[in-house]
């Protein structure tokens, strides 16, 4: 079984969309764990759709870093898979694709998609999105799009949960961990799931400094050196 955690926070619509192309996967056994971290909307929108492979929860704790640990917390299936309430999956194999892969091999599958430019519920451009990761790569700029990312469970028995002290950057930093315990990256053909890009997450420049500070955790932990954020991209090395 995959085990797919969706965090949400106050926008059901949007989370209904995401859970709708989980619905039209064309491999049937996965749960969806919602985990509401707002007012409990999202547990309602998981429920209104009547599925038993979708359950709504309450997160334990605060912030969508704590929200994934909960759904960890709640996931019975031997892969997890990471989907954003406000994102999609085009490709109705995909689930398909993330299983073989893990069945020839265990690694971090990763996949390419489009950034989907979105305003007032219209879309209104996407941008192809689609690069080829490793571990050196990793180490100056995080392109895996994490609402791609899938990989056998027991990575977290053996790394532990995902880090709220690195906040934003707590993917780039599952995937770091990952990688430096000798497991390799596993790339899927084709341009599959769809990041939204909407004023909803669109508010990199008023937490700007906070961001930096939390990149700066990333790498204090990682040794990855100075990087630092310059128009909202991260630069490797600046001084």
């Amino acid at each position: 079984m995959v085990s797919v955690l969706i965090p949400t926070y106050n926008r059901p619509q949007l989370l209904l969309r995401a859970l709708r192309s989980l619905q039209l996967q064309l491999y049937p056994d996965w749960e969806a764990v919602v985990i509401d971290d707002g007012d409990g909307a999202g547990v309602l929108a998981a429920h209104s759709l009547r599925d038993p492979r979708i359950l709504g929860v309450r997160n334990e704790g605060r912030g969508q870093v704590h929200a994934r640990n909960t759904g960890l917390a709640h996931a019975t299936g031997s892969i997890i898979a990471l989907l954003d309430d406000d994102d999609w999956w085009l490709d109705p194999t995909h689930l398909h694709r993330v299983v073989r892969a893990l069945k020839a091999q265990a690694g971090l599958v990763y996949r390419g998609g489009y950034l989907v430019v979105e305003r007032d519920g219209l879309e209104l451009e996407r941008i192809p999105f689609d690069f080829k990761a490793s571990p050196l790569s990793l180490r100056t700029d995080n392109h895996l799009l994490a609402t791609g990312a899938a990989y056998p469970r027991f990575f977290h028995d053996e790394l532990g949960p995902f880090d709220p002290e690195v906040a934003d950057y707590w993917d780039w930093d599952w995937y770091l961990r990952v990688v430096s315990a000798g497991y390799p990256l596993i790339q899927l053909p084709g341009r599959g799931v769809a990041v939204a890009m909407h004023g909803g997450n669109m508010s990199y420049a008023a937490r700007q400094g906070e961001r930096q500070k939390n990149l700066d955790k990333l790498a204090s932990k990682h040794g990855l050196g100075n990087l630092q954020l310059k128009d909202h991209r991260i630069i490797a090395g600046a001084a």
